[in-house]
């Protein structure tokens, strides 16, 4: 079999994910791998596009935006010290924040980035139910191996 060295860790940033990181760790450190980590933010103005048909005063889709970019600075703060906490002994490939669609966003990345292994949480019941299931999603569509930790795994 052959190893894998670059693996994959799409982040929700949640209470799930330090659960999470312990595996992404153990695998990296297994297959002397680098990790990515991916957190994808819905893009805001996807929901002005779908519920706001005339352009109103204020401009929702300028507000919508600005909020978008204070949010992706802040995630990308929480996403920087959730790696100095959690990925201490790991080389990291790289570490982004990204707005789209989540499932598709994690597609684009594997194949952008030749990664070998994708260890993502299934998320909290009632994110399934809000959300969809992002996991579910990856693990139908990904061309590479994919370790799913459910989200009440404890290590």
């Amino acid at each position: 079999m052959e190893g894998f060295k670059k693996i994959l860790y799409p982040i929700a940033l949640t209470s799930v994910s330090p659960v999470v990181a312990r595996y992404v760790v153990t695998m990296a450190k297994q297959f002397d791998a680098e990790v990515h980590l991916l957190h994808v933010l819905r893009r805001f103005d996807w929901f002005v596009d779908t519920y706001v048909s005339d352009l109103p005063e204020p401009d929702f889709k300028r507000i919508a935006s600005d909020f978008e970019s204070q949010v992706m600075v802040q995630a990308k703060q929480k996403l920087d010290t959730f790696i100095k906490r959690h990925f201490k002994d790991v080389r990291i490939g790289k570490a982004d924040v990204v707005s789209g669609t989540n499932y598709k966003q994690i597609m684009q990345y594997v194949e952008s980035e030749s990664i070998d292994l994708i260890i993502m949480g299934t998320g909290t019941t009632l994110q399934k139910v809000m959300f969809g299931s992002v996991a579910e999603k990856v693990s139908r569509l990904a061309t590479v191996p994919v370790m799913l930790i459910k989200s009440g795994s404890k290590k």
